[in-house]
């Protein structure tokens, strides 16, 4: 996708799909990230008191497992906080449950969407948004978020330090999902509609095989309808047959019809390619 110049007094971002379809992102400002944080803190924080609950009665079984049970409750205690936000941005395409409950997503610039690395980056950076400082002696200090709040006040496009080093950007998923698509855009007809509540396992498509679909049905009008047909089901039915859909055509035609659902379901679910 090419990116055009973010809308700072909306705090909208546009960009522009090869298939030269133009989508126009709301970017996430500081009270709703700071919100989807908090809750993100919060189940964190309960994680990790299960954890030392856990670690506690361990220890006091005896036998020399006390530092056994410690050596792993530390380890389980780094991954909550460290890969917490990295597993569930890679589970539910850029969302942590803090994120979903506000409907925010996290994304790469241009709109493709988050991967391992630029969610590592992020995440793992988000001791500088904190402004941890570790000294040689005494405990670390931390300067409550103030950097980050920093950036993101000054960023044209609502940036943490982290989102700059690792390229990403965070935005409200339902205007993504919603498509504020301009004059080129492609409508889902109403018999796709009406398939998309029968798809499932949409975490079995992989991203090549959803470009795939993107492809097929980008040329929809540039092809004769029995060869776009013809097309469609040579792509649809291996998908099917993954997907696990069950789905009996009664004519070719309608595995146009599967591919706009399927399309239609993992932009839902995971936000625009």
């Amino acid at each position: 996708m090419q990116t055009a110049a973010p809308n700072t007094s909306a705090r909208t971002l546009t960009v522009v799909t090869p298939e030269n379809v133009t989508v126009t992102y709301q970017l996430a400002g500081v009270v709703t990230r700071t919100g989807a944080l908090i809750i993100d803190m919060l189940i964190q924080g309960l994680l990790i008191l299960g954890l030392s609950i856990v670690v506690d009665m361990v220890r006091n079984i005896g036998f020399g497992v006390d530092h056994l049970a410690s050596f792993f409750g530390f380890i389980a205690s780094f991954c909550v906080m460290f890969v917490y936000s990295i597993f569930f941005e890679m589970l539910w395409g850029g969302r942590t449950p803090g994120k979903r409950v506000f409907g925010l997503r996290v994304i790469r610039d241009g709109g493709y969407p988050i991967n391992i690395t630029a969610s590592c980056i992020r995440n793992i950076l988000r001791f500088a948004d904190l402004g941890a400082i570790i000294l040689p002696s005494g405990p670390p200090q931390v300067l409550w978020g103030a950097p980050g709040l920093i950036s993101v006040f000054l960023s044209p496009q609502y940036k943490r330090i982290g989102d700059y080093a690792a390229g990403t950007l965070v935005i409200h998923e339902r205007s993504a999902s919603a498509l504020e698509l301009g004059a080129n855009s492609r409508t889902v007809s109403a018999a796709a509609e009406a398939l998309v509540p029968q798809i499932r396992n949409i975490d079995r498509l992989t991203r090549t095989d959803y470009r795939a679909i993107r492809r097929v049905l980008a040329r929809q009008t540039k092809l004769e309808p029995a060869i776009h047909a013809g097309i469609s089901e040579f792509v649809a039915r291996p998908i099917i047959e993954k997907l696990e859909i069950n789905f009996q055509p009664a004519y070719q035609m309608q595995y146009t019809d599967i591919l706009e659902a399927i399309e239609q379901r993992y932009a839902e679910e995971y936000g625009i390619l």
